[in-house]
């Protein structure tokens, strides 16, 4: 097992069912579940608050809530985006239309810095994911 540790930046997002239970809705209980089971392959540095807005996606009427971390991990980035996607799949992503119940993206890799080594631009063309990852890591 490799001792080097990587430092990632995370997108988290739900559109799950609004309801709320004691306090929390069920799309904060998703970002909530979410970076509890995170901690099964690393460490949560930091995070933005959690943002209540419109989706970005024109014609798309669901509200999400969106969080950013900064998660270092002894994955490798390969490893880890399949990792990921596995972890969206037991939080109950699935494939079709509906809801999304947790959207987790790997949108960039950083120094113990702070500094990008890596960004996926296209997740980050919107200002408002701008900003949630501008709150974890200087860009």
């Amino acid at each position: 097992m490799s001792t080097e540790t990587y430092r990632y930046i995370l997108l988290l997002g739900s559109a799950s069912s609004p309801v709320a239970e004691a306090g929390e809705s069920r799309r904060e209980q998703q970002l909530r579940r979410a970076r509890d089971l995170l901690k099964q392959r690393g460490k949560v540095l930091a995070r933005s608050g959690v943002v209540h807005a419109d989706s970005v996606v024109p014609g798309d009427g669901d509200r999400y809530v969106n969080q950013a971390l900064l998660f270092a991990s002894s994955l490798p980035r390969e490893a880890f985006g399949a990792w990921l996607k596995t972890l969206e799949q037991r939080l109950g992503r699935g494939e079709g239309e509906g809801a999304c119940a947790i959207d987790i993206d790997l949108v960039g890799e950083c120094d113990a810095q702070g500094r990008m080594l890596w960004e996926n631009a296209g997740k980050l063309e919107h200002a408002l994911f701008r900003e949630l990852v501008g709150r974890v890591v200087r860009r």
